[in-house]
């Protein structure tokens, strides 16, 4: 069973499982070439939510995360999207905390559109000293346990499994520079255009596929459901290669794993399932070549 098809056997969330509830306005810029809300685009909105509950629940502004008494790094994100979403809805996206360990925690989201839950995804942050992971401040905990959902959320596990961090395992490259608008204010690439980078990589792998339509790939082929795992910083300038390989492939969807490398070393992983066909199109016999190696 695929990521979507279990995410779809699930209960929907519903706007009271959530002990916040944030407005958020669709931009232009937030579609993707099928004219709906991009998967990048609803990992900004859970940055949104997650900075702005961190702000009002224990102060953690710019200004105390530049002095370091708080610092909080992301682990992973990841995104299910259940039916389209565009630029003329109105939406609120949910958030609460559903687990919370010794130097981490877990947030969980969910966007509506009026009652109807239309997307879900999840998060991990990680509480850092100067030696790496810490313990969370007793004040930090007491704050993330007054936003808890009501529910123990599963513990997200990390994606690096030996094979995944061996950069000739995938198939597909993709070299990508950095640029300055992709820095954040901890100095180094952002969550939200690392996730870009690895849709990019999946967009480029379609492109190949098909030949190179005009226009991009196909609507249709974006995937429902995208995970990244953000193993070391990534930083501006560099050049770093993306990888990408497919691990299976049913009668409707296929699921992607994508590697971030520095030289031989991975600093980042994602993986990703989407449809097959779109507008006539099969790829499922296209994309058979460029399966996961070792």
């Amino acid at each position: 069973m695929t990521t979507s098809q279990t995410a779809a056997a699930r209960p929907r969330p519903v706007p009271a499982d959530f002990p916040v509830l944030i407005e958020e306005t669709p931009r232009y810029s937030d579609l993707d070439s099928s004219r709906r809300i991009g998967r990048d685009a609803l990992v900004r909105w859970f940055e949104d939510a997650r900075v702005a509950v961190e702000y009002r629940s224990f102060g953690a502004d710019i200004t105390s995360r530049e002095r370091s008494q708080i610092r909080l790094l992301l682990a992973s994100v990841q995104v299910e999207v259940l039916a389209p979403l565009t630029v003329a809805g109105s939406y609120r996206v949910g958030v609460g905390i559903t687990h919370i360990g010794r130097s981490s925690f877990t947030y969980s989201y969910a966007v509506f559109a009026g009652a109807e839950c239309v997307a879900t995804g999840s998060s991990v942050s990680v509480h850092v000293g100067d030696l790496g992971a810490a313990p969370l401040p007793d004040g930090l905990r007491s704050s993330l346990e007054t936003l808890r959902t009501g529910t123990e959320g599963e513990t997200t596990r990390p994606l690096r499994e030996p094979a995944r961090l061996v950069r000739e395992n995938y198939p597909f490259r993709l070299d990508v520079r950095t640029r300055f608008s992709d820095v954040d204010t901890n100095r180094h690439v952002n969550n939200v255009a690392l996730a870009r980078w690895y849709l990019d990589g999946l967009a480029e792998l379609h492109l190949d596929v098909l030949g190179y339509p005009t226009g991009g790939p196909l609507d249709g082929l974006s995937p429902s459901s995208l995970r990244v795992d953000y193993l070391a910083e990534v930083h501006y300038p560099g050049i770093y290669q993306l990888r990408v390989g497919v691990a299976a492939i049913d009668e409707s969807t296929v699921r992607y794993l994508c590697g971030l490398f520095d030289g031989p070393r991975c600093v980042g992983l994602a993986e990703a399932t989407g449809a097959h066909r779109a507008e006539g199109v099969g790829l499922a016999d296209s994309l058979a070549p460029w399966a996961m190696r070792g």
